[in-house]
């Protein structure tokens, strides 16, 4: 005689059904809540390289789409905020010139945080220099081009940075003060695209190191 099943048995086994489903991936706190969990000194490395996928970076008039690039971002227990960067920029070479800049820049907001407002004004120093880069989608080489060296300091709005150079900034400003930083986001009307941002960004407000 086959076994009778009572229809009230929790028992997932006795009805033919897999007791253990697939588990979901970890759940990514919203951007305030991972950026209330850190607290200066902080600091981050990256390192990335891009081969035409890049958006939002011109020189002289010229789109730039290809960057190999190391960022190293940080607040101080002072709640400085620094942002330093250095590669190369490229673009395809149409006509067998220059086609490149190698450069370092560096960004940095003194402390005390509540004394000026977040993504306004930073102190920007830059130096470039104008070359030629030749990849085979593993190596970058650069050929600098002699007598084109240009440094430039001054302070600089949030909003004429590199797109990529503000995401970053984006970043340690919410380390630095989470409540002004997302404040001020708000009310730009940039929070969309510089504090939700990070809810798709597992590695974002992680102390993450690159050698």
């Amino acid at each position: 005689m086959a076994t009778w099943l009572n229809p009230r048995d929790g028992d997932a086994g006795a009805w033919g059904r897999q007791e253990d489903q697939p588990s979901r991936p970890p759940r990514i706190p919203p951007t305030l809540e991972r950026a209330h969990e850190v607290s200066p000194p902080y600091q981050f490395s990256e390192a990335r390289t891009y081969y035409g996928t890049l958006t939002g970076v011109e020189f002289d008039g010229d789109e730039y789409p290809s960057t190999e690039v190391k960022v190293v971002g940080g607040v101080t227990r002072g709640r400085t905020l620094k942002l330093h960067v250095r590669g190369f920029l490229w673009r395809p070479n149409y006509d067998d010139g220059p086609n490149a800049y190698r450069f370092k820049s560096q960004v940095v907001r003194e402390q005390p945080p509540t004394e000026t407002i977040p993504f306004d004004t930073y102190q920007f120093w830059q130096r470039t220099q104008r070359g030629t880069v030749t990849d085979d989608g593993v190596i970058v080489e650069f050929e600098p081009e002699e007598g084109t060296e240009q440094t430039v300091r001054t302070d600089q709005g949030f909003a004429e940075l590199f797109e990529p150079l503000r995401i970053h900034i984006a970043e340690l400003e919410l380390v630095r003060n989470p409540q002004l930083a997302s404040y001020v986001l708000r009310e730009t009307d940039r929070w969309d695209a510089y504090g939700d941002v990070f809810r798709w960004r597992p590695s974002a407000f992680n102390r993450r190191e690159v050698s």
